[in-house]
Formats: structure tokens, C-alpha cells, sequence
């Protein structure tokens, strides 16, 4: 006899959305390992539903648009939103994303051409927009999370929609067209904008790294190494900038001071944004909101 669901249990729903572009026999192969782990899982007090959807030959945003769309009309309490080009992933990598319990929360990859990317990424100026930062002129628009930060949980400003977890009820808030594409910038850096403007969560996860095509956190820089030998191999170093290594020097201490500051101002930005509240018993009320976040009054 099948057991009863406890009064009250909200049992998590999950809809695995795949805007596919061209099929592959390795994404294939990959996704159906990763089904049969989701269907035959099984570990006491972790209960869920699942299923899956591709839009084949779909412009991407609109594929998108239809999978978000679909995950509401089915009742579905989140979209995991997954690139065609992924591969390995394991059930545990969306039970993670899912136990994490945030808004939007992803999984880390890095980009499958040169200079292979890790992209987990925030602004160094958050008084831009996300999806300007492909128009802005200079080299401090974007940077990878700092490698001492690189475990657990971590804020970002941007993550694209590689092995990407969404709450249903995020969509629910934001005005439609959801996703939207242009040639300034592509639909997660204009998702990031809607996402942050409204104040929800939007997280990197370090537990769960995954195989972009074939690149990896163990390889990635091997192949940009690989990479700059068989430019040079052929001759082809136009596009190689020779710096000195005094000039290197100078580069170094400019971007890192950019960068702790930018790290500074992000901090500020969690930090008034906590809400505390005070007990005081004014009115009968159990405790009320601080005016001002994140500062103790007496």
C-alpha cells in the first residue's frame, strides 16, 4: 500500500526544460543516465516529482518562454533550465540545487571555447545593468567569483542557463515577455536584470560543477593552454596582446584594487539588505522590523 502524504507536505515539482538546438549522441547518452538516476533514485525522506520537456529548433528565448509557461500551467514548483551541451550530470546535482532552497540557483560551468570561462560571475559596477556589460567600454564589466569564495553557496549577478533551478513563483512576479534576446546581450544577462531589480536570490552553487561539452573544472585550463600553443604553432597571434611583464605588473594591481572594491560595495549590498527585528512587545506584536537594516538601535 502506497504511504499517505503528511498533512501540510509540499512535495517538490520539477519540470527539466531543454531548448535543444541540434542533437548530439553524447547529450543523448548523458540525459538518459541522468533520467534513469531520477527515476530509480531512492533515499528515505527525499520525496519529489519530475519531468522533462525539449524544444527542438526553437529560438532559444522562446523556448524558454514556452518551458517557464509550461512548469506554471502544470503546477510545477520549479524549472530546471538545461543547456543541450551539458553532460554528466547526476540526480544528486538537482537534489542539490533543489535543497539550497533559493530562487534561482545554478551549477558551475565554464565556457566550452577559449579562454574557457568560469561563469559564476558579478558586476564590478552594480550601478549597470547585467545585460549592458557586453556595450560597456573598458576591461572592468564583469568578474568570476574570487577563488577563495569558490565553496558552497554563493550571490552572483550573473550565471547563464546552463544546469539552472528557478522557483515557479519567481515567474509569477516578473513581467512577461520573461526571456528576451537580442544582439547586445543574451536571455540570461536580461533575466539577471528582471531577477535582481526585483530583489529575489540569484546564487552560483560550488557543490555541483559540471561538463560543458567536454570542458571542465579539472581541464579547463589545459585547453586554453592548448589553445595558445596551437595559435602560436600556426602563426596566428594577431590577436595576442604582448605586454611586458612590468606591464603586467601594473595591470595586476589596477584590476585588483578594482575588484576588492567591488567585492566591498557587493557586501554592503548583503549586508543592507538583512532585516533584523526587535522584540519590544509594542502593540501586542511578537517583534517588529528595524528601520534601518542591518544596524542595531538601543
Amino acid at each position: 500500500m502506497a504511504k499517505k502524504q503528511k498533512k501540510n507536505e509540499v512535495i517538490p515539482k520539477i519540470l527539466i526544460g531543454v531548448p535543444i538546438l541540434s542533437w548530439t549522441h553524447e547529450f543523448a547518452l548523458s540525459f538518459l543516465k541522468f533520467w534513469t538516476e531520477l527515476m530509480t533514485f531512492k533515499q528515505k525522506g527525499i520525496k519529489f516529482h519530475v519531468g522533462y520537456e525539449f524544444k527542438y529548433r526553437r529560438p532559444v528565448h522562446m523556448a524558454e518562454e514556452e518551458l517557464a509557461q509550461l512548469a506554471i500551467d502544470s503546477g510545477c514548483t520549479h524549472l530546471l533550465l538545461m543547456d543541450d551541451d551539458i553532460y554528466d550530470v547526476k540526480a544528486q546535482d538537482l537534489l542539490t540545487l533543489l535543497n539550497a532552497d533559493k530562487d534561482v540557483i545554478a551549477g558551475i560551468m565554464h565556457t566550452s571555447g577559449f579562454p574557457h570561462s568560469m561563469c559564476a560571475f558579478r558586476r564590478y559596477d552594480r550601478n549597470t545593468k547585467v545585460a549592458d556589460q557586453p556595450i560597456l567600454k573598458g576591461p572592468a564589466r564583469l568578474y568570476e567569483i574570487p577563488p577563495e569564495q569558490r565553496h558552497g553557496i554563493q550571490p552572483v549577478d550573473l550565471v547563464p542557463f546552463c544546469f539552472t533551478l528557478i522557483k515557479t513563483k519567481v515567474f509569477k512576479k516578473l513581467k512577461k515577455p520573461w526571456f528576451t534576446c537580442n544582439t547586445q546581450a543574451p536571455t540570461d544577462s536580461w533575466f539577471a536584470d528582471s531577477i535582481l531589480d526585483k530583489g529575489f536570490g540569484y546564487f552560483a552553487h560550488f557543490g555541483v560543477w559540471l561538463n560543458h561539452r567536454g570542458i571542465t573544472q579539472y581541464n579547463a585550463q589545459y585547453h586554453a593552454q592548448i589553445h595558445m600553443i596551437n595559435q602560436q604553432q600556426k602563426g596566428k597571434t594577431d590577436h595576442i596582446v604582448q605586454i611586458t611583464p612590468e606591464e603586467m605588473r601594473k595591470h595586476n594591481a589596477i584590476m585588483t584594487e578594482r575588484l576588492k572594491e567591488a567585492e566591498k560595495r557587493a557586501k554592503e549590498a548583503t549586508l543592507k539588505s538583512q532585516q533584523f527585528y526587535v522584540k519590544d512587545g509594542n502593540k501586542g506584536k511578537i517583534a517588529r522590523p528595524l528601520k534601518e537594516n542591518g544596524n542595531s538601535r538601543h
